[in-house]
């Protein structure tokens, strides 16, 4: 596999897994899933996307931010006419804080699991914002009408466990 290939594969990955994890969570009240395998695969998600940036960097732009600065800039002016690059920099805080967020999950279970609810709504949701301009800004063909397809289906499943009323106890609490 060459690197466009590496670049290309890890970031649909963990597009993946992302949507695997979100779907758990939001059908954990009706669906027996283990906090383990929560975490797993949003720790899978978070490392593929963070090899996504290590093969863009290394494949696309010789480890030069000012590299890749410039290509994001010429990226979005052509899909939008305004020549901006600083979208190397949402993603670099994308980097960041999605990581923050598995390494709180390993190292303090519990206090990640008292954490408030509009942190991991502000965080998925921007993970989504992200992923949605990736895929259906930004791409085209096959990919944006996956990226449509998906963003779809989690849309469907969100409006179906907001309509359905929640089991009494939740089927999975084990820790693991």
């Amino acid at each position: 596999m060459d690197g466009p290939q590496i670049t290309a594969w890890t970031i649909r990955l963990a597009l993946l897994a992302l949507t695997a994890s979100i779907v758990l969570r939001m059908v954990r009240p009706w669906v027996a899933v283990t906090v383990g395998w929560q975490r797993a695969i949003w720790t899978t998600a978070c490392g593929l996307f963070l090899a996504h940036i290590a093969a863009g960097m290394h494949y696309y732009h010789d480890w030069s931010n000012a590299q890749a600065y410039a290509d994001t800039a010429q990226q979005t002016f052509d899909k939008l006419g305004v020549r901006f690059g600083g979208g190397i920099y949402v993603n670099h805080l994308m980097a960041i804080l999605w990581s923050m967020d598995v390494v709180w999950w390993w190292i303090a279970p519990k206090s990640y699991a008292g954490r408030s609810p509009r942190w991991e709504q502000w965080l998925i949701g921007f993970l989504l914002f992200i992923a949605f301009n990736g895929l259906i800004v930004f791409k085209e063909g096959p990919l944006r009408i996956a990226g449509l397809i998906g963003f779809s289906v989690l849309g469907l499943i969100w409006l179906l466990v907001t309509v359905l009323p929640a089991p009494r106890a939740k089927l999975a609490e084990s820790p693991d």
